[in-house]
């Protein structure tokens, strides 16, 4: 699959502008604040649905827009994609802001031209993102990194995303439900909580079971890839810090099994430590097991990468990682997803900078990267890839 042509209409700092894509990909540079950015986070949306850098949609709308007319603002951001010489789609997804509620966007998606969920276009179009903000993998948050796996995971498996949403409303009508059975009201909390937890069971195992799967092959190509780069024997690994516990013999037999042996062995380990954790559960009104409150962790050589590695080895985890990312999309869905690299080249030596060039040259994916100077971009393996310019909410391609 690859991006042919991307038109926004009221994103961001562009108020229209249509970019075509060559099937190899494009380099595109500009200044800081030039709309280079904004160009892969729209790309990034369409596959998504998600902003990887907005906290809230209406930033994702131009402030302007729709001013003269006094309506509502709005976006509109549409891919057509190529999967082969006889089939595309079109990807389209539109934003309306509530000028009532200031932070409150509604947001619709289209395939093909037919209105569906958002969940029906995440995984049309899959892509890899590679960006400086990346390093907060390693030093940020849990919830960042569990957002992390949360969308990688979801550009294969529609599944594992559903099961997603509807577990977020489990645990916030199971949390109010824990904290109004704590109060002291009298009522039988085992026969109140019954059918939660069997719902909260059923979708926590297949969540859980999703990401251990995942992760364990993300940890075996993050290591490969770690090694390559830096040309030693350093030992990465990615290991899943659940909120479950599992032993080591049970988690051997979700990564090596089916899904459908590895959730019911999850479910069973969840059933279990709900009931063992009641009364806590119960005095602090909160869940204290499940997806929601796992982590995974960077170790190199034992060591916690981030409490003890240098902001080098930080930052080649990452890239590692993100090469992982990439090799299990090609491995689990036989699809090339688009690479979008973000002046990603500036935060590496030349050494480096060959390092991962080679190794996404050689995935065939389309590549579309940004830099703040087209000198950055001057390199070997880039050659075939048309340059432009991204400046003021235009995009001028050099054809020649």
């Amino acid at each position: 699959m690859r991006l042919e042509r991307l038109d926004l209409e009221e994103f961001r700092i562009y108020r229209r502008a249509t970019l075509e894509f060559p099937p190899a990909g494009l380099r595109l540079y500009g200044t800081n604040a030039s709309g280079k950015t904004s160009l892969l986070e729209a790309i990034y949306l369409l596959a998504t649905t998600r902003s990887p850098r907005a906290s809230v949609d209406r930033d994702l709308i131009n402030w302007e827009s729709n001013d003269e007319f006094d309506l509502a603002p709005y976006a509109r951001v549409v891919g057509r994609l190529i999967e082969s010489e006889d089939n595309d789609h079109e990807v389209e997804i539109a934003l309306v802001a509530d000028s009532s509620r200031p932070n409150v966007t509604r947001k619709r998606a289209k395939l093909d031209g037919r209105a569906c969920r958002l969940t029906g276009i995440v995984g049309t179009l899959k892509v890899v993102l590679f960006s400086p903000e990346d390093l907060n993998l390693v030093l940020g948050s849990p919830s960042g990194r569990r957002r992390y796996l949360d969308i990688s995971i979801s550009q294969l498996d529609r599944t594992y995303l559903r099961a997603l949403s509807r577990y977020g409303k489990l645990v916030e009508r199971r949390n109010s439900l824990l904290k109004d059975l704590g109060n002291g009201s009298g009522r039988n909390a085992e026969d109140e909580l019954a059918y939660w937890d069997d719902e909260f069971t059923t979708y926590s195992s297949y969540i859980l079971a999703a990401r251990l799967r995942y992760l364990q092959g993300l940890k075996r190509e993050a290591a490969g890839a770690f090694q390559r780069l830096t040309e030693s024997d350093g030992r990465l690994l990615i290991d899943y810090a659940s909120s479950v516990s599992l032993p080591e013999a049970q988690i051997e037999r979700v990564v090596s099994g089916t899904m459908a042996d590895a959730q019911p062995l999850i479910a069973r380990a969840v059933g279990t430590q709900l009931r063992q954790r009641r009364h806590e559960e119960l005095r602090r009104g909160l869940t204290l097991i499940g997806p929601h409150r796992d982590d995974f962790v960077y170790t190199l050589d034992e060591r916690n990468l981030a409490s003890f590695g240098s902001r080098g080895q930080q930052r080649l985890a990452v890239v590692a990682t993100k090469l992982a990312e990439l090799a299990q999309i090609i491995a689990l869905s036989g699809e090339s997803p688009v690479l979008l690299l973000d002046d990603v080249l500036s935060e590496l030596d030349p050494e480096h900078q060959d390092g991962l060039l080679g190794a996404l040259g050689g995935a065939g994916c389309q590549i579309i990267l940004t830099a703040t100077s087209r000198e950055l971009l001057d390199h070997l393996a880039l050659g075939d890839l048309p340059i432009g310019e991204v400046g003021g909410g235009t995009v001028t391609v050099n054809t020649g």
